[in-house]
């Protein structure tokens, strides 16, 4: 079975090597090394190459990150090619972190401290907050989302989730449809942005959304940046009605050098780095989806 890798962002070196520690017959080929119409599966993550229409054996696609929405819209496959993404390969535990990071972030002030020490103000009267008292929802509770809001649930945060159709999560408590979701938002002290991309979430959190956050709420976004329009984002930020922003995802990116996310003084920014894909264990899920469908 010929299996191509093809990744404008991982290492095929790099994948090869942890290949072979796992499964040593387990190969992975460029796609120089093999005739297309004699691929069986392609691992792929932002290609560079997107025509694939003359693999006429391809049996199956695994996108090697946690949302393949864009990834589906880029690639010119043969009619009716079946295409899978990760679930796991890390990301949950990386996402659980980088989320319980941000919510602490805002919770214990840290945005506050920033700015007094800028000031070079010795600021005693910051109120602490405990995990109980800040209510935390996620928005979106598909694999990484559902995670998130086990992980901060378990960690005794008030925690809520929003999904288009209904999801059950122990000790979260979920809201379902478009009409429960300005009562989500109005009841969130930090909403966290989990939502896939797609053509229903293009520009999901706008002006009007935002603003059913309550006074003082912060915003962390790590699913996909265009799911949030920045410029209401910012607009609300500048007058007050938000917090602070933790930024891991843009409408554009690299976020360009002159964006004012990059300077305003409520916004963290991190270059899409809340949950990479992990080579090993995303390998290990490769195997078992070949092993489910019986290429392997």
């Amino acid at each position: 079975m010929n299996i191509v890798f093809h990744s404008g962002a991982f290492d095929l070196q790099e994948w090869r090597r942890v290949a072979q520690t796992i499964s040593p017959e387990f190969q992975l080929q460029a796609p120089e090394d093999v005739a297309i119409e004699e691929i069986d599966v392609l691992l792929i993550w932002r290609p560079t190459l997107t025509d694939w229409t003359q693999a006429r054996n391809l049996k199956l696609v695994i996108g090697l990150g946690a949302g393949i929405d864009g990834l589906i819209r880029q690639l010119r496959l043969p009619p009716n090619t079946p295409v899978e993404r990760m679930r796991d390969a890390g990301m949950r535990q990386a996402m659980s972190e980088y989320a319980t990071y941000a919510v602490l972030h805002f919770q214990r002030n840290f945005d506050q401290f920033r700015q007094a020490q800028q000031e070079n103000n010795w600021l005693t009267h910051s109120p602490y907050r405990a995990n109980r008292e800040t209510r935390v929802g996620v928005l979106g509770l598909g694999s990484l989302g559902g995670a998130v809001a086990q992980r901060l649930h378990n960690l005794g945060y008030p925690t809520s989730g929003w999904s288009r159709s209904p999801k059950t999560l122990s000790g979260v408590a979920a809201y379902a449809g478009e009409d429960r979701l300005n009562e989500f938002l109005g009841q969130c002290d930090i909403l966290i942005n989990m939502l896939p991309h797609n053509a229903a979430t293009e520009g999901f959190l706008n002006q009007d959304r935002l603003s059913q956050l309550p006074p003082g709420a912060a915003l962390i976004c790590v699913s996909r940046g265009a799911v949030t329009d920045e410029n209401a984002l910012l607009e609300h930020l500048d007058s007050g009605h938000l917090r602070g922003a933790m930024m891991d995802v843009f409408q554009q990116e690299p976020l360009p050098a002159d964006h004012p996310l990059w300077s305003h003084p409520k916004v963290w920014v991190t270059p899409h780095q809340s949950a990479p894909t992990q080579v090993e264990p995303a390998l290990r899920e490769v195997m078992d989806i070949l092993r489910d469908r019986t290429l392997a």
